[in-house]
């Protein structure tokens, strides 16, 4: 066990210290404030604050973790390891800024709870963070720092030890907004989209709308026997989240009463473990996220305490607030819709801090690197070509590789041909039983 001795515990820095030893590395560590019982400890054992106490292990402490409240941060780069940090310290600190304080001001998205311009949906957008601006977005930097600062205490204290790996690293998150591309949707429904088609020249489905509803053709997005048949015996766990609300503007699902969506939702229910995609409205009115989440238990008889924002997370603060009212255990939300990266700078799932009222939540929060949304902007192979680098890059036992697909990923079709083809072939690839 690693001792730590502080002049000051306080909620932040407790969260912090638990997040880079218990969370992320998975040591056992104990704080002192009794400067007697940190000399006697004769096992591991460092400091941290603004002066050593001799010549043991120390890391100098910057004042976010002692303050209160949220205020503008001066943050200037500088380069160790091959890696940006920032909240430099002095050269008697064993690392040359400090860690814990580094990571909770990207960890707890300090940022989001700064003034800040939203996108048309009420979002934070990844060009205002510090990532983009410093072009780390796509590096789980926390992990990196953690990764080294932990060589750093290995070459001091050989004894210390860390598990090997997590039990689950790889998460494929499959969303489900509409099961059906034709089938069960309403007459003025599939009449509107039949005139779409005809409106913009898309002469395949003109033909294989009709064919469709006319029982002579398969739904194109009905692909979750297949999801069964190639995935339910691999060693990964496939998580599927529905989209279960009335429609509104902005959620175009099908009728939460049609009995052929509840009867698939059950069935994979199953196979896979079932959760809740969350509708837009849902993110701001917590009757409407309870109503839907209600709604899946009744149908799944079964708990649902895993939600996924159909729209993302829009700021921490805001969207998280809802989650902790109705008692969500894990969120696998915090990413941004169209861009590749890590909006928290970390692989590792981690316990929400709520800063608007200084205190560790027990909602975890699962980061996710890549929605579909963002696939259009690369060909198939490039899309892979990221995930695999992704995945390789991470530096931590206790990262995990959560990403997001739809049902329509394995749609059979001529367009779609090449992204089913690279999907299929990466997940299976993951099969470490054969």
């Amino acid at each position: 066990m690693l001792l730590v001795f502080c002049q000051k515990i306080t909620p932040r820095l407790d969260y912090a210290f638990k997040h880079v030893f218990e969370t992320a590395l998975g040591l056992t560590f104990s704080y002192t404030t009794t400067l007697d019982t940190f000399i006697a400890h004769a096992g591991p054992k460092m400091s941290y604050g603004k002066t050593p106490l001799g010549n043991e292990f120390f890391i100098e402490a910057t004042d976010l973790l002692f303050e209160q409240g949220i205020q503008e941060v001066d943050i200037k780069m500088n380069q160790w390891k091959g890696h940006p940090f920032f909240f430099e310290v002095g050269d008697k600190s064993k690392l040359p800024f400090d860690l814990f304080a580094a990571s909770f001001y990207l960890i707890t998205r300090y940022e989001e709870y700064l003034p800040h311009v939203k996108d048309a949906f009420g979002r934070y957008l990844a060009e205002q963070s510090l990532a983009h601006e410093k072009k780390f977005l796509q590096t789980p930097l926390v992990d990196h720092w953690i990764a080294a600062f932990y060589e750093e205490l290995k070459a001091s204290f050989p004894e210390l030890t860390v598990p090997k790996e997590r039990k689950e690293k790889f998460l494929p998150l499959v969303e489900v907004v509409s099961p059906f591309k034709y089938s069960n949707k309403s007459f003025f429904s599939n009449l509107y989209q039949w005139c779409k088609s005809v409106f913009q020249l898309n002469l395949w489905e003109m033909v294989e709308h009709p064919l469709v509803l006319l029982g002579l053709r398969n739904d194109p997005w009905n692909t979750f026997e297949e999801f069964t048949s190639l995935f339910y015996k691999m060693p990964f766990s496939l998580r599927f989240f529905f989209l279960f609300s009335k429609e509104s503007y902005l959620d175009r699902g099908i009728s939460t009463m049609n009995a052929s969506f509840q009867s698939l939702i059950k069935g994979v229910a199953d196979y896979f473990e079932v959760s809740l995609l969350a509708s837009y409205p849902s993110l701001t009115v917590i009757k409407q996220l309870r109503n839907e989440r209600n709604g899946l238990n009744a149908l799944i008889h079964r708990s649902v305490n895993n939600i996924r924002f159909a729209w993302g997370v829009t700021t921490v603060d805001e969207t998280y607030r809802s989650l902790l009212a109705e008692e969500v255990t894990a969120d696998f939300s915090l990413g941004y819709s169209m861009v590749f990266g890590y909006r928290a700078s970390t692989a590792v799932p981690f316990l929400y801090y709520d800063l608007a009222n200084e205190m560790s939540t027990p909602l975890m929060v699962y980061p996710v690197v890549a929605s579909e949304n963002a696939f259009s902007e690369f060909t198939p192979v490039d899309v892979i070509r990221q995930l695999q680098q992704f995945e390789e890059n991470l530096s931590l036992a206790s990262a995990v590789h959560c990403f997001a697909i739809s049902n329509k990923v394995l749609e059979n079709s001529k367009e779609n041909e090449a992204l089913r083809s690279v999907f299929i072939s990466y997940l299976q690839a993951h099969d470490k039983k054969r």
